[in-house]
């Protein structure tokens, strides 16, 4: 290098130094000398300094760059934390810059917002900045700020993802997801020493233990299976009572398909009128017999010598090889198809396979354009937008309840359109639209936003006031009897299908709330201190919510035995149940406790109504056992008073801390948890939904 800095000198030597012109005045270097601009090395060097702060030399070498003399001498006295926090302020000016335009882009009904309320403008595409604000000061503010990383660290380490040795396949399962807290009981398993855990529970896998042996799928294709199901008149004499079973029932609460010209085709089938039938439409078929032998009302034990699971399960196996044969086709009555086996995965709670179904019909409807209005003048126009969006808000619905990001893309994507907010059945699709971007919402900013606990706070009550909203606004024949509503006219003579969405969207409402507002009561039960005021406000809104769901399930089942059928209800239930003894676990037999006990004890109720479920009866069994043990540890659990008076629970009463024991059943060690506390078993009830429903 001194080389070639010598030939450089050498040849400016040999030339001589250009005249100035009489316009152009001669250069001024008197005015910044070249070394009162260069660093401390790069003028002991000799080196061309870049004039920055570090300079590139400095920074290459990871020397300290130093400025002497008065031009720099402000820059030399910054220290790199001035420079750290100089870059926080351009990405916190930046994130601020990228939500006002997101802000700008969305719908004006989603961006009312009370104006006493403080506004945090975080669009449901986007993942909050987790910079804190300034504008937030409340009195415990900076203990709730100070969660953030916390909350952020629980989140993802709730998150699983395991290999399924049923399917040889990877599966992932987020923070909102049924196995979550499973999968945290199962870390904390593995943290305990060898000898207090059971030989047989180092053999478990949670996402095997969770998959569902009974319910797998075939993939074998061949024309013998469609033969036989050709000689078999497509199942005439069964047919009927399957289609009733699924058109009476769950049809009115996702009404996207064609009765009438369901039936008639139907009809061709049995009478050989379509000589070649359509594939798509005989998987149409299968798969709604499946569905409907699975979730109607059996007053016979049997039917033909199969009962209700082996009805739905061969019906679904030959629906699939008419799918494997159509090869992805696009066509509207493949994307059905797919929806009814996400439906029946869903109800045979397999969640997994569920999002994989669902997922392909939301691929097949974009991939035909059935999200764009393309073909408006299309005579089946009207039922394409009905399927679509139908399970559009499904697939947001599903996502969230396995912790998963939807398929769906920004909705600037889909402009076909929205089936009319009439007096008819097929108007809960559009409300359930609006309700489907709250729950987006719930997922995004609530359970995957990196912000503060009292920015999280703020957000819910907005989301909250937006639920209600919702709910205000639901035509009456549908409208829940929800924050002492009541009807102006009598119900009793309201169609089935205005019933049957009533109790649906009611037990909904309350899921969602109760979801919302669940992270701060985890929040409450991890620091075990008396919460702030609004902190506590939300933990009321959550437990009121949960006892709300067990209560309107418990009524259901008291008067409409169909939904003892719909054995995804077993979800709804045992989330409600995980919620109410979260508190019970920390705060013992006290006054306030006594009140969710009772709504336990119905949730018991409600399970042993489904007593076909294998899943509902041993759940009875497991929250029995953990109710014994929890009323016999009343005594040694601290009361709320002492909550109140004392800012921190005994260290005894931290997490983790060991609870008094009791025999496990032996068939529970199947779960994994064998060694668990009292504690940690209540926690276990947020995921107990996503078992798998095993045979009779």
């Amino acid at each position: 290098m001194n080389a070639a800095r010598d030939n450089v000198w050498m040849m400016q030597d040999h030339q001589s130094p250009p005249q100035p012109s009489v316009d152009e005045p001669g250069p001024k270097r008197n005015k910044r000398p070249r070394a009162a601009q260069a660093c401390d090395r790069c003028r002991l060097k000799k080196y061309k300094c870049d004039e920055q702060y570090p300079c590139s030399h400095c920074k290459k070498s990871q020397l300290n760059c130093v400025y002497q003399g008065t031009y720099r001498e402000r820059e030399s006295n910054r220290s790199a934390s001035y420079v750290v926090n100089l870059e926080k302020k351009v990405e916190e000016l930046t994130s601020k810059l990228r939500l006002a335009e997101a802000q700008s882009t969305t719908s004006p009904q989603s961006s009312i917002v009370p104006t006493t309320q403080p506004t945090f403008p975080v669009p449901a595409e986007t993942t909050p900045c987790s910079l804190p604000r300034n504008d937030s000061t409340p009195h415990d503010s900076a203990k709730l700020a100070g969660d953030v990383q916390e909350d952020s660290a629980e989140s993802a380490d709730n998150e699983i993802s395991e290999f399924n040795h049923h399917t040889n396949g990877i599966e992932f399962h987020g923070s909102t997801s049924s196995a979550a807290l499973i999968g945290h009981l199962k870390k904390a398993r593995d943290t305990k020493p060898r000898e207090r855990q059971h030989p047989r529970a180092a053999e478990s896998s949670l996402i095997s233990t969770l998959h569902n042996p009974s319910f797998s799928p075939s993939c074998t294709t061949g024309p013998s299976q469609t033969l036989s199901i050709e000689q078999q008149n497509y199942y005439f004499d069964q047919a009927h009572v399957f289609m009733n079973g699924y058109f009476e029932n769950i049809h009115f609460i996702h009404p996207f398909i064609d009765k009438e010209e369901f039936l008639l085709r139907a009809n061709d089938l049995w009478f050989n009128r379509a000589h070649t039938p359509e594939p798509s439409f005989v998987a149409l078929y299968l798969s709604v017999l499946s569905f409907g032998a699975l979730v109607r009302v059996w007053d016979e034990s049997t039917l033909a010598g199969l009962g209700r699971f082996r009805w739905s399960r061969k019906l679904f196996g030959e629906a699939q090889v008419y799918l494997n044969s159509l090869r992805f086709s696009n066509d509207l009555e493949t994307v059905q198809c797919l929806y009814f086996m996400a439906k029946i995965c869903q109800n045979e709670l397999n969640p997994n396979l569920a999002y994989m179904y669902l997922g392909l019909a939301v691929r097949t409807c974009l991939s035909a354009g059935f999200n764009r209005d393309v073909r408006p003048n299309d005579q089946r126009s009207g039922w394409i937008s009905k399927t679509w969006w139908g399970i559009f808000s499904l697939e947001i619905e599903m996502s969230f309840s396995v912790g998963r990001p939807d398929t769906l893309g920004m909705d600037e994507y889909h402009n076909r359109a929205i089936p009319e907010r009439d007096d008819s059945e097929f108007a809960i699709i559009p409300w359930m639209i609006d309700f489907a971007q709250i729950i987006r919402r719930v997922s995004v900013q609530i359970y995957h936003s990196r912000i503060t606990l009292q920015e999280k706070l703020q957000l819910a009550l907005q989301i909250e006031m937006e639920m209600d909203r919702w709910l205000a606004r639901l035509p009456e024949k549908i409208k829940p009897d929800i924050g002492g509503y009541r009807l102006s006219r009598s119900a009793l003579r309201d169609p089935k299908w205005a019933r049957r969405q009533r109790l649906v969207l009611g037990i909904r409402y309350y899921n969602v709330k109760m979801l919302l507002f669940r992270p701060f009561l985890s929040h409450f039960t991890r620091k075990l201190r008396h919460p702030p005021s609004e902190l506590e406000e939300t933990i009321t809104k959550c437990l009121d919510s949960a006892m709300k769901s067990i209560e309107v399930v418990h009524d259901i089942y008291r008067v409409h035995t169909f939904f003892r059928c719909w054995w995804y209800n077993t979800t709804y239930v045992m989330f409600a149940t995980s919620t109410l003894l979260l508190p019970m676990s920390k705060l013992g037999m006290c006054a306030e406790t006594m009140t969710l006990l009772r709504s336990v004890e119905m949730a018991v109720e409600i399970l042993e109504a489904m007593e076909e479920s294998v899943v509902a009866r041993k759940s009875v069994e497991i929250i029995r056992q953990y109710l014994r043990e929890f009323k016999a540890s009343g005594a040694q659990q601290p009361t709320a008073g002492d909550a109140e008076n004392n800012e921190e629970l005994p260290s005894s009463a931290e997490p983790g801390a060991a609870q008094p024991g009791f025999d496990i059943p032996e068939w529970a060690y199947g779960f994994g948890f064998p060694d668990y506390s009292f504690e940690g078993i209540a926690r276990l009830f947020d995921d107990i939904g996503g078992l798998p429903m095993l045979d009779p």
